[in-house]
């Protein structure tokens, strides 16, 4: 038996985990459905993963609690790491066998379901706002909420599949159009079905999320996380700014601090998003992931603060304290984004992204056939941009936007891509 570094899922930013976990000299053992990606930014080396145990389905319980336990038994577990919501209640199981800081299988279970997190936090007094599962509001007799509602999986995954409704007729309307929409990416679509959907009271103000380390109990932020979001469809995320400096940041930060203790997390990472209510008003949860900013943010964060912050995704994750001196130092300003097809579009042949972005990926195949709508399942690229300031990453987001060339044209000001944000975005 030999010290080992197991992967739930590897796949995308996990990757640069992999290769800081194997040059400290871990084996590598991957526990995946998907085959190992052998292209793109997020490229699995041939000599990167030293075993691969296929898992038939994360919705399976039975057969994955058996690969979890076989794969205790078969190795000296010193480290896991999963950035996908499905396989994290079988990390933490893993992780308690091995004897590592872990938040309970159950309790990441309960973070992960909508309905029951909300629960939670209104018991602990951190959230006014009321929550029903899909299937209970499609019973009433008359609209019973206050205002506008959320219409979210109670699985959710990178804001898919959310619409925004004040009326009985609209969510039917939005329920049926959710029974229909094909979730494309086929592991997402296994988890988010597998949970139903919850109609949730509209939270009203900015997006924005907390990013943090938590070691053993103890919330470490790093910073808040800004957003563009889609004008013409507000639910949907265009890109992702950070750091991102609110002038009621403190203020967050110990809303989130208590959420973390709330619900009973405990150690790793966490992408916590809220809405912040102008004027000084509420601070209420909009969704607690139990894992890293998704995408590619880790390249992000590495960038903003000149070190390796999958070495610190590596630290917490074998139970050592990530060293956190880098805050105090100077930063730059890092941006994830996302490109929507042009109204009139029926078919991706090409996208070419300027070349000064970084971490391209075009996600969809050429050829494929469009919908038309700009859900964030949607898009078709993404992209990251750094800068100096917060007010230079703004315009270099919207201009790499702007110059995309989308089967030969350049995007332009497409209106698929125009964008709403916060006064502070700008800096």
């Amino acid at each position: 038996m030999k010290d080992v570094f197991v992967l739930l899922e590897l796949m995308n930013h996990m990757v640069l985990v992999a290769k800081e976990a194997k040059a400290r000299g871990y084996r590598i053992v991957a526990l995946n459905h998907d085959p190992l990606r052998s292209s793109g930014p997020f490229a699995v080396p041939d000599d990167l993963v030293d075993e691969v145990v296929y898992v038939d389905s994360w919705q399976d319980p039975k057969q994955v609690a058996k690969v979890i336990e076989e794969t205790h038994h078969r190795h000296e577990v010193q480290g896991t790491y999963s950035g996908f919501e499905a396989p994290l209640p079988y990390e933490a199981t893993l992780r308690e066998l091995a004897g590592l800081p872990n938040n309970g299988a159950e309790t990441v279970r309960r973070i992960l379901d909508k309905a029951s997190l909300r629960t939670q936090l209104r018991a602990a007094g951190l959230t006014s706002l009321r929550s029903v599962l899909l299937r209970e509001a499609l019973e009433w007799d008359r609209w019973q909420l206050p205002g506008p509602a959320v219409l979210k999986p109670a699985h959710g995954s990178g804001s898919a599949l959310c619409h925004v409704v004040s009326s009985l007729d609209e969510l039917r309307a939005a329920a049926a159009e959710v029974a229909e929409t094909e979730v494309p990416y086929h592991l997402m679509r296994e988890y988010i079905r597998g949970g139903g959907f919850v109609v949730e009271e509209k939270a009203t103000g900015e997006l924005l999320s907390v990013e943090s380390l938590v070691y053993r109990g103890e919330v470490r932020p790093i910073g808040l996380t800004g957003r563009h979001m889609l004008a013409r469809n507000p639910v949907v995320e265009m890109a992702f700014l950070f750091p991102y400096h609110h002038p009621r940041a403190d203020e967050i930060i110990a809303k989130v601090t208590e959420m973390h203790r709330a619900v009973g997390f405990v150690h790793g990472p966490s992408h916590v998003e809220v809405m912040v209510a102008p004027d000084g008003g509420p601070i209420e949860l909009v969704d607690f992931n139990a894992r890293v900013c998704g995408g590619a943010c880790v390249v992000v964060f590495s960038d903003v603060f000149g070190v390796s912050y999958p070495s610190l995704l590596v630290d917490l994750a074998t139970g050592q304290s990530p060293d956190m001196s880098f805050l105090d130092r100077p930063h730059r300003y890092g941006a994830e984004a996302f490109v929507q097809a042009p109204p009139e579009a029926t078919e991706l042949r090409e996208l070419v992204l300027p070349l000064e972005t970084t971490v391209q990926r075009v996600t969809r195949e050429p050829g494929q056939r469009l919908s038309g709508t700009t859900t964030q399942l949607d898009a078709v690229g993404m992209f990251l941009v750094t800068a100096d300031t917060a007010a230079q990453l703004h315009e270099k987001v919207l201009d790499a936007r702007r110059r995309t060339l989308f089967n030969g044209v350049p995007l332009g000001e497409c209106p698929h891509n125009e964008v709403v944000f916060s006064e502070y975005v700008v800096g």
